[in-house]
């Protein structure tokens, strides 16, 4: 089905979008700092203030920023460098002013005091100041930034007891002091618990079944999506969730793929990660469970997508030896297929070997029975009914958000493994993970260093709860990534807390504490969307036995129903319901496309006689099908089914016997189209048929008269002839 948009030109708009910040970026660092800008708004909180010591132009319109290096984890016995910038979007030039940096004595013991302290800073006069640093921002020409670089002393530090502490910056003097604040990290011990990151590998949002040619071509490119993604997660331990419709899209095209497409394929399978499928498309697993589904919906076939390409080496590569998860099941493909079989070499030409669909989808070794619902929506019946799914008698494990899980704030965040009503769940860190969403979204220097501070703070403050449980964290599906804000992120989320991350193995493998799961969305928009794209794909279904290959239609249907669930559109409400009201267009052109032509009335001359219809498809395949006429009295006795082979794209001509039993009179004759399983396609159409059965009778004896008078005329004539003839002889 055609989206609104197709991937490839979402993806060129948001590189457009981008550009201003990427500009804005290097204006800073030829600054000699860290450029500065308002934090991205799915940050859950922000550091930047935006008013401005006074000004010749408009203060209001200044913004001012302050974040720590090193992902805001102080070094024993190494000062900590802090950045602040301002950037000015007036007309006017902003004087040189000073800045003036603090922290605390104080920790900030929970997270609800992290969150408190970045939204809305107090003037935190309760608060001893344990170390000040000086500085001043230079004059900011209009439109321009600028930016500093203080340093908090280390023997002030080395006094603080580990924990998480403010960071507050002071630009400007008086009334006009502009406030900005983050956080930092005096680490403790890292304790004996596991550290996982779950990286996604997923395209943009689109509605199409499979990736084209030239969007892959786009998104795996070098300065693509699907490329930045993989190249943050090369030579990390993070765990990653594959989306294996790109492996398809990529897979289906043969030796014909894109080359910078096979090469990201290639990458893929060769990196040693611990690894998972996600649903094909990404689809939202809590709008199936609210739609009624018990199991998640999968496709059952993509031989519609083969070309007659060379497949040759379609056979995916394993991953080098020990980097598959132990607890791994190798068999399944990540919709419970088959194992894939060997495709033979050398089968290009006529009739070749195609992969199968496990072939297809293979991601590489990896865990088949993982399931991710989106942050936010892992509701208790959701973990349940995906909690009850197996993959070779292996019970499948749930990734849920801490905001899920009831319990203390350290408990949520802190228990990686535990079991929820007896179903299996890991549980990431909801707020580490956003800020590290944050962090990969951005190409703003500063926005990446406040998130990758934040996402330090709630870690470490995981970790201080219970330094002997696993810490999870995710990405979640980017709505866009950049690759060094993803790289960065990447990076990061791997040695949270002063531990390296693991596979997924042994974050399975830990204890599992008791939870309970009582929060979470459910997407009732969601799911009424599916609940009317699952009917739309039951006309479908119906209407595909016309073809010989019914999975023509149906393999292509349920691969866009599912790529319209994906997860991406979750961020892009309006674009997702232009795309559901193009795919409800497009399916009723598909219902529409093979019909009876409406005919002229008809006027039937004789007591018997062939009528001729026109059946039109518009179908790029040939159709068969049969034509029901049926009359509306019993003046006319007509040929009930009539079978019809219609070509691709023309119309085709029907002859219908039909008997009139009067000699005169109107009828009506109703034609509907039925394909061979007997469903009806399209609408009735009625034809007015006119019966004049008498002229025929009429027309007969006029032509016999006239036949009989040219006889006697012509014997008449003869002898005439004769007669004259013997009367010349006589005489």
């Amino acid at each position: 089905m055609t989206p609104s948009l197709s991937a490839s030109v979402r993806h060129r708009l948001r590189r457009l979008a981008a550009a201003p910040a990427m500009l804005s970026a290097l204006l800073t660092l030829a600054l000699a700092g860290p450029a500065a800008a308002a934090p991205s708004a799915s940050s859950p909180a922000t550091a930047t203030a935006t008013t401005a010591p006074a000004a010749t132009g408009d203060a209001s319109t200044v913004t001012f920023a302050v974040a720590p290096s090193a992902d805001g984890v102080v070094t024993a016995g190494q000062p900590l460098a802090v950045s602040v910038s301002a950037r000015n979007a007036t007309g006017s030039t902003v004087p040189a002013s000073s800045v003036h940096l603090t922290t605390s004595t104080r920790a900030l013991a929970t997270r609800a005091d992290v969150k408190a302290w970045l939204a809305a800073p107090a003037a935190d006069a309760a608060r001893t100041e344990l170390a000040v640093a000086d500085g001043e921002v230079p004059s900011i020409v209009p439109l321009g930034v600028g930016s500093a670089t203080l340093s908090l002393d280390a023997t002030a530090l080395a006094a603080l007891a580990p924990g998480v502490y403010p960071l507050r910056a002071d630009y400007g003097s008086g009334a006009s002091t502009t406030t900005a604040v983050s956080v930092f990290v005096v680490p403790g011990d890292a304790g004996t618990g596991a550290l996982g990151l779950v990286a996604p590998l997923t395209a943009p949002a689109q509605s199409t079944g499979l990736l084209t040619s030239t969007e892959l071509a786009e998104l795996t490119a070098p300065d693509g999506e699907l490329r930045a993604q993989l190249d943050a997660v090369s030579g990390t331990a993070a765990i990653l969730a594959v989306d294996p419709a790109i492996v398809a899209a990529i897979r289906v095209l043969g030796t014909s793929a894109p080359a910078s497409a096979t090469r990201w394929l290639a990458d893929l399978l060769q990196l040693p990660n611990s690894r998972f499928a996600l649903q094909f498309g990404d689809a939202d697993l809590a709008a199936q469970v609210a739609a009624g589904q018990s199991t998640p919906l999968t496709v059952s076939t993509l031989a519609p997508y083969l070309t007659e390409s060379d497949f040759t080496g379609i056979t995916p590569t394993p991953a080098p030896s020990g980097s598959a998860d132990p607890t791994a099941d190798p068999t399944p493909g990540p919709t419970g297929d088959p194992a894939p079989t060997p495709t033979p070499t050398g089968n290009t030409g006529t009739g070749p070997t195609l992969p199968t669909l496990a072939q297809l989808t293979d991601i590489g070794a990896g865990t088949g029975s993982v399931f991710w619902p989106a942050s936010g929506t892992a509701t208790a019946e959701v973990v349940a009914a995906l909690g009850a799914l197996t993959v070779d008698d292996i019970a499948s494990i749930t990734l849920v958000d801490s905001e899920t899980v009831t319990g203390s704030e350290t408990q949520a965040a802190a228990g990686a493994r535990g079991t929820a009503n007896g179903a299996q769940v890991l549980v990431y860190d909801a707020d580490a993970s956003r800020a590290l969403a944050t962090a990969a979204a951005t190409d703003t220097p500063l926005t990446r260093a406040e998130a990758l501070a934040e996402a330090s703070a709630y870690a470490a403050l995981a970790v201080a709860a219970d330094p002997s449980a696993p810490l999870l964290v995710a990405l979640d599906r980017p709505s866009e990534v950049t690759g060094a804000g993803a790289r960065a992120a990447v990076v990061a989320g791997t040695h949270l807390a002063g531990r390296a991350a693991t596979d997924l193995a042994t974050l399975t493998a830990a204890p599992a504490a008791t939870l309970s799961i009582a929060g979470g969305e459910v997407p009732t928009d969601r799911a009424a969307d599916l609940t009317a794209l699952l009917a739309g794909e039951d006309e479908l279904t119906d209407f595909a036995t016309i073809l010989a290959d019914p999975a023509l239609i149906t393999a292509r249907e349920r691969a866009s129903i599912l790529q319209l669930l994906g997860n991406g559109w979750r961020a892009q409400p309006a674009q997702a319901a232009a795309a559901l009201e193009a795919h409800r267009t497009q399916t009723q052109e598909t219902l529409e496309a093979v019909a009876v032509v409406p005919p002229s009335d008809i006027t039937l001359a004789a007591t018997s006689a062939p009528l001729t219809f026109s059946v039109r498809n518009d179908l790029p395949w040939p159709v068969s099908l049969r034509l029901i006429a049926t009359p509306n009295d019993p003046r006319l006795v007509v040929q009930n089914t009539t079978e019809v082979e219609a070509g691709p794209e023309q119309n085709t001509r029907v002859q219908v016997p039909v008997e009139a039993r009067v000699g005169s009179g109107e009828s009506t004759l109703s034609l509907q189209l039925r394909s061979p399983a007997m469903v009806a396609i399209g609408d009735t159409v009625p034809v007015h048929v006119t019966v004049r059965a008498e002229w025929e009778s009429v027309g007969l004896i006029v032509m016999a008269a006239l036949v009989g008078a040219m006889i006697v005329i012509g014997i008449v004539r003869t002898v005439r002839k004769m007669r004259r003839r013997k009367e010349d002889s006589d005489g």
